[in-house]
């Protein structure tokens, strides 16, 4: 019989990718996500039999409790990023794994594998040395400290219990049908004109979207109890190289604005303090996270889960704008 996995957070970007590369392998799986009605099957699930849909909320899942019996592996891929009010920041990101995990104690699944962020240990502390999980977490942002605090919670609930806890901690990702963020960077781009902050903008690792569903594969078989693992690119872009890349894709010429490094500073304070009050400000965010180093090794994934990252993010990146345009 096919080993039962549950994917939650499996309409997002990465959940999808996941999903169909478990589907590839005839695993039962358990599809979970908040719907208002049921979505329609992905073309590439037609054929799988072995799929349920269920309509539930990390925060709650003692909601689909029953669905965790037998499950050998919960991936939990949801989270939030851009919601009205902060505090689902910390209750998604923080209360939801937290629960998602005393389930999985409680129905004695082996394994748990959550997905959080690079960004959690934010900004690079020496503009020429990549960070690696051996640094500390410091993130910039409401999203990056839940994730944070995310972690930790989990990490003190896991001492103690039987099920196996590995954390992935991808960049930025690219790849096919990509998020709306990079949907309208693209779009901008296209306009002609686009802004960086200080000469060339901030170093930042990317990942293809494919290899980080790979790595997730790989952290089920051979990762370690209570570790974390960075996956990305191998060469982090410049923002300026990046722009470059997605305006040759479209045969684009670009005006690159240069803006005072100050102003990302600036607004990356007052999303921090709207924040403070409930209250989520999606463009000050942005350029606060814009405007700093994080870029980052994958070589602890690399000898410890087998992961073999692409060299390069640029004709990954080129191929997803290519994709994007044909379309538009």
């Amino acid at each position: 019989m096919a080993s039962k996995v549950m994917v939650t957070g499996a309409q997002g970007w990465l959940g999808r990718t996941l999903i169909r590369r478990l589907a590839s392998e005839n695993r039962r799986i358990v599809y979970v996500d908040k719907w208002k009605t049921k979505p329609a099957l992905p073309a590439y699930l037609k054929s799988c039999r072995n799929i349920e849909y269920v309509n539930g909320d990390i925060r709650k899942p003692q909601e689909f409790a029953k669905k965790f019996e037998n499950c050998e592996t919960v991936f939990n891929c949801a989270a939030v990023q851009h919601p009205v009010f902060t505090a689902d920041y910390y209750s998604v990101n923080v209360n939801g794994p937290a629960n998602l995990l005393r389930m999985c104690d409680k129905f004695n699944v082996p394994r748990f594998i959550h997905i959080s962020s690079s960004a959690v240990h934010g900004e690079n502390i020496n503009s020429e040395v990549p960070i690696t999980e051996e640094d500390p977490l410091k993130p910039l942002t409401h999203c990056t400290i839940s994730k944070a605090h995310g972690e930790m919670l989990l990490s003190s609930l896991s001492r103690g219990i039987k099920t196996r806890i590995s954390i992935i901690r991808p960049g930025v990702f690219y790849g096919n049908n990509p998020s709306k963020n990079f949907i309208q960077l693209i779009k901008s781009i296209k306009s002609g004109a686009a802004a960086v902050f200080g000469r060339d903008g901030c170093l930042r690792t990317y990942a293809d979207i494919e290899k980080v569903a790979g790595a997730i594969l790989l952290a089920e078989k051979k990762g370690k109890r209570g570790e974390a693992y960075l996956i990305g690119d191998k060469e982090p872009l410049s923002t300026v190289r990046l722009y470059e890349i997605i305006a040759g894709a479209m045969n684009t010429r670009l005006k690159i604005i240069q803006i005072p490094k100050a102003v990302s500073r600036m607004n990356e304070k007052i999303s921090l303090a709207a924040g403070k009050l409930n209250i989520h400000l999606r463009l000050p965010n942005f350029i606060g996270e814009v405007g700093r180093h994080h870029f980052f090794s994958s070589e602890k994934a690399i000898k410890e889960l087998s992961y073999n990252p692409r060299k390069s993010s640029e004709e990954g990146i080129r191929e997803m704008v290519r994709s994007v345009w044909q379309k538009s």
